[in-house]
């Protein structure tokens, strides 16, 4: 086995643990919105207590290792690595955000003995919908980006469109929650 193919071994590796993580934090959303007891909403507000850790961990390795084999095949003077770190790197900020935004709302758990109106609205922030909406769109742009290996105007448009179809996907929750207020009738 040579050291290229160990390199490509666990930049692939890491890559799977990454997605992963998102398909975890893609299950832990999709209960903690739909929580309606607190018991419910302690269950799933921290399953995987280093999940944070997982991710953050395994970003360093694609990058690491992405940029190994970057340098190996001489792809660094083609335009596709970079958008492709930039991209990644560009998950990093919304996944800390989201971070903050989760250890509030697992002290908020902790330390309330019902769900209240105030709890309820931290376990449907739209933000956290939008933000993982937005890093699992980067990160299969990043993935489409490493198998077809674009120019330069084709790799940011790739990212570019997998970035609007991210918000696009997080928007039919954002109308559900601000059409979950409580509606009046006219005219009764």
């Amino acid at each position: 086995m040579t050291i290229y193919a160990l390199a490509l071994f666990i930049h692939i590796s890491a890559v799977l643990v990454l997605f992963a993580a998102l398909s975890v934090e893609v299950l832990f959303l999709y209960r903690l919105r739909r929580a309606s007891t607190l018991t419910e909403a302690l269950v799933w507000i921290d399953p995987v207590p280093r999940l944070p850790l997982i991710v953050a961990s395994s970003g360093l390795v694609i990058l690491l290792w992405g940029g190994y084999l970057a340098t190996r095949m001489s792809a660094f003077g083609l335009a596709w690595p970079k958008v492709a770190v930039a991209a990644l790197l560009l998950m990093a900020p919304l996944g800390a955000v989201t971070g903050r935004r989760m250890r509030a709302m697992r002290q908020a758990c902790t330390n309330a003995t019902a769900i209240s109106g105030q709890l309820l609205s931290r376990l449907q922030d739209p933000f956290l919908k939008i933000s993982l909406c937005i890093r699992v769109s980067i990160f299969l742009s990043v993935v489409l980006l490493m198998g077809a290996k674009p120019n330069l105007w084709n790799s940011i448009a790739t990212v570019g469109i997998f970035l609007l179809l991210g918000a696009l996907v997080s928007l039919p929750g954002l109308c559900r929650v601000s059409l979950s207020a409580p509606r009046t009738e006219l005219g009764r």
